[in-house]
């Protein structure tokens, strides 16, 4: 298994990239790893497709990027999938896995938002009936221009006093824990000697660094008995297709911590049981 912890710690979002592309080999075994790897919801057939810049960006531009301005990257990750329950969901936490493993092939990539997958897959030629769910751009981050969106980075050997640095940093712009997680019912915000004790701390930490459009934390969590609850902030996005590729990523990333120091996680996508304010909307659960 990758070592998630030292990934998610050295994860960072970039908007520009240098000319020098990605070594072919590197891009295969990103997509090997993904076709093995564990998913969110098992029964969806994906299928995910690396395209050179030449291949593709004249053929996207105008249709991705935010206000419809293209990522300028070597390459492009496209991931599509067949559309049954929860298949948003499911991509986010399959892209973001894939943004991950680049982490450790020390590749960089940036999320790329689209308005109308199916022009961009009419635009480049792909004849499928799956659907357009992520576009990641990936490359190598270009320094003299340096656009790097909230990294929260720390050196290879990172100890657990350089993690609750990084927990407390102003700078990151991240909700503390006690503003996500709440204890038992929605509001009773969590104790953290209590999640520590609980063996959850670790995973709510690395979930708290997830990434979501314009970082805006739209999820909370709520800790009820053995169940973990997934709720997202519906007012925070933009749309739905947004709230379910972030419940995805922090899906993965709450999930793969778990995975690493308690047990096999499973999500359960199951909203009923819970209170909470109208603009908020339940996901699942995670048992524990």
């Amino acid at each position: 298994m990758m070592d998630y912890k030292n990934l998610i710690m050295n994860s960072k979002s970039v908007r520009s990239f240098k000319e020098k592309e990605v070594e072919a080999k590197n891009l295969e075994e990103i997509k090997k790893y993904i076709e093995t790897a564990k998913v969110l919801v098992p029964g969806i057939e994906t299928e995910l497709k690396f395209y050179d810049k030449g291949e593709v960006y004249d053929k996207m531009e105008g249709l991705a990027g935010y206000n419809g301005f293209l990522i300028d990257a070597p390459h492009y990750m496209l991931l599509l999938s067949d559309k049954k329950d929860n298949y948003i969901e499911n991509a986010g936490y399959i892209a973001e896995n894939a943004r991950l493993k680049g982490v450790e092939l020390k590749i960089d990539s940036c999320w790329i938002t689209f308005d109308d997958g199916k022009k961009i897959l009419e635009n480049i030629g792909i004849v499928t009936d799956k659907e357009l769910v992520a576009l990641v751009a990936f490359g190598y981050a270009d320094e003299a221009k340096k656009k790097v969106l909230k990294a929260t980075k720390t050196g290879e050997n990172y100890s657990q006093s350089e993690m609750e640095k990084a927990m407390a940093e102003p700078a990151s712009d991240r909700k503390a824990i006690e503003e996500i997680v709440f204890m038992d019912k929605w509001g009773q915000a969590a104790d953290i000697e209590d999640l520590e004790t609980r063996a959850l701390l670790d995973a709510f930490s690395y979930a708290r660094l997830a990434p979501s459009a314009l970082n805006k934390q739209p999820w909370r969590f709520i800790v009820d008995g053995g169940k973990i609850v997934l709720v997202v902030d519906k007012e925070e996005l933009k749309d739905e297709y947004e709230g379910k590729i972030a419940s995805g990523i922090v899906m993965l990333y709450f999930g793969v911590i778990v995975d690493t120091t308690l047990m096999d996680s499973k999500w359960v996508f199951d909203a009923s049981g819970y209170e909470v304010p109208a603009e908020y909307r339940v996901v699942g659960y995670c048992n524990i």
